[in-house]
């Protein structure tokens, strides 16, 4: 009986060293992923063109953003800064939209593409992972961009040179300076206190 005592006592002294060791393991693991994160984040955060940090937009506001734009089936949208894909699939899935994501953060684009993989809607949905700045936005009828307002600053030149008139643009929570915004709207979330502000523009109907 004693000699099972012990046995058990070993066995169960045995299976705490692991799980001790295992716990260590996650943690170090979880550190190094965390690290790796962080030294990615500084990456863009020195990147001369980075516009933004990523904030995940609710899916309410994110319809909001499309019914704004009056986006339709016939439309093809760009949006700029698209992080996790979220406005593409609800363009795509809500509104039958083609749309084109522009996002400079490679593991966004990553699960972007794993979202639009698994809801079917490669035929729909082009992702792009790189620098805005670098990209043709001439074929869009309408633009999305939630992004620093500084940002909106040093695209604009870019969207004047670029989109053709009439095209619709939606900023969130930041105005492009010098344009004048053709019909706002302010969306309440329980994500946060403040409202978001939403822009719509018409290239050629700004001044």
């Amino acid at each position: 009986m004693r000699a099972k005592v012990l046995l058990y006592a070993c066995v169960f002294s045995t299976i705490g060293l692991i799980c001790g060791a295992t716990d260590i393991f996650l943690q170090l693991k979880l550190s190094q992923e965390q690290s790796k994160e962080v030294k990615e984040q500084q990456k863009l955060l020195e990147h001369p063109n980075w516009l933004a940090p990523f904030v995940p937009t609710p899916l309410k506001v994110v319809e909001a953003i499309l019914k704004l734009a009056n986006l339709r089936e016939n439309d093809l949208l760009y949006d700029l800064g698209s992080g996790d894909g979220r406005i593409l699939l609800m363009a795509a899935q809500k509104f039958h939209a083609r749309a084109v994501g522009i996002e400079f953060d490679k593991s966004l684009c990553q699960k972007a593409a794993l979202a639009i993989q698994q809801l079917r809607l490669e035929k729909r949905v082009r992702l792009i992972q790189g620098d805005i700045f670098n990209q043709d936005l001439s074929p869009a009828t309408v633009v999305t961009a939630y992004l620093l307002p500084k940002s909106l600053e040093k695209i604009a030149p870019m969207l004047e040179g670029q989109l053709s008139k009439r095209t619709r643009v939606v900023t969130v929570d930041g105005q492009i300076q010098g344009w004048t915004w053709v019909r706002q709207k302010q969306v309440k979330d329980k994500a946060r206190a403040a409202p978001y502000h939403l822009y719509l523009y018409q290239v050629g109907f700004f001044r």
